[in-house]
């Protein structure tokens, strides 16, 4: 099986496009004229320009109280592998992570016909783990003398056509549209800091209302996403840290999974595990309300344990929460009324950390 090429994959950290300014050669005028030109003239040159723009959808959902967003997702295949393959942003609604399901669909149903093309992804890690698997198999017989032939060999593996046989399902037919291809019946789910990020920190995304199609500008995308304005609302929590991290160059995965907000990794999970788990916490001038946010020992232990156990740092972001905000602010003034703490807290094991 050939390896894939990441670099060639994803080329870009963010989707947008870097263009430097031009080199500069003091003793050439042209060099000095062509540098001014480009730095009065052409301004987007010398920061970054949009590469394209992206589309998402907005569901709104509302009852006889309240309304709130309920999710924010990406329809589009192209937009789906724009937004993945540069910066890892969003989640495929039927894929671990990766937006692979028409892939791996279509590569299901062409092996079930005996037609094979193309490897999706997550094929990679599901046969690499039988190949291990596999191997400690055939470890395991060899240290107990016991010698594999070719007739225990076939009774332990699958045969091609009972291997096709279990791979045809009786609603693969309802997969496929009037031209055969595989429906495209995975979306992009985008957590509400990522579309926040992309929509007002990078501009290349628009967003609509899914029931009246209508465009969502990001000042009404803010009031939609903390209505009730107050200073400690989650969201604005978390995308404070989210904004942090992401400004200065990491890449910000979900991370639930460890029991923390977020994973950061150096360049993405196609690359490399995670360097580091993030639990943000609201910080506040009243020393009464940290006391109730406060965990004791005991949760940080927990946390630090199974981060640890995955080898990975904890961070601990403290986002100070100002006292008061205004809805006539705009999302700059906004944002800097929070600040961003960090503290690293490690765990210390008595038998590795002994003199």
């Amino acid at each position: 099986m050939k390896k894939r090429n990441l670099n060639a994959i994803y080329t870009n950290p963010l989707p947008v496009e870097v263009v430097p300014l031009p080199p500069l050669v003091p003793h050439n005028p042209l060099s000095v004229a062509y540098y001014v030109y480009q730095l009065v003239f052409v301004p987007f040159v010398w920061g970054f320009k949009r590469r394209r723009r992206f589309t998402a959808y907005l569901e709104l959902y509302t009852d006889s109280v309240s309304s709130y967003v309920s999710s924010i997702a990406v329809n589009s295949y192209e937009d789906m592998q724009g937004l993945w393959k540069a910066g890892f942003f969003g989640k495929g609604t039927q894929s671990r992570s990766d937006p692979t399901w028409e892939l791996r669909t279509a590569k299901r149903l062409q092996e079930a016909s005996g037609e094979v093309e193309g490897v999706a992804p997550e094929e990679v890690t599901a046969r690499r783990r039988a190949a291990r698997k596999k191997f400690k198999n055939a470890r395991a017989l060899a240290e107990q003398g016991i010698v594999a032939n070719n007739t225990a060999m076939e009774k332990v593996e699958t045969s091609e056509e009972s291997r096709r046989q279990a791979l045809s399902r009786s609603e693969d037919t309802q997969l496929r549209d009037s031209e055969g291809k595989v429906r495209r019946l995975e979306k992009l789910q985008l957590t509400f800091q990522e579309a926040f990020f992309l929509a007002y920190a990078l501009d290349i995304i628009d967003i609509y209302d899914d029931r009246t199609g209508d465009l969502v500008a990001v000042p009404y995308l803010l009031g939609l996403l903390m209505p009730d304005w107050s200073p400690d609302n989650s969201f604005i929590i978390n995308y404070v840290a989210y904004h942090h991290y992401r400004s200065h160059g990491w890449c910000i995965r979900n991370g639930v999974k460890f029991g923390v907000d977020y994973l950061l990794y150096r360049r993405g999970p196609p690359f490399s595990h995670a360097e580091f788990g993030v639990i943000v916490v609201p910080l506040y001038s009243d020393e009464s309300k940290n006391q109730l946010t406060r965990k004791d020992w005991s949760w940080s232990s927990g946390v630090n344990r199974v981060v640890g156990g995955v080898k990975k740092v904890l961070v601990l972001c403290y986002v100070e929460v100002p006292d008061c905000i205004d809805k006539w602010h705009t999302v700059e003034e906004l944002l800097q009324k929070y600040k961003v703490r960090e503290l690293v807290l490690r765990r210390w094991i008595p038998s590795r950390n002994r003199d």
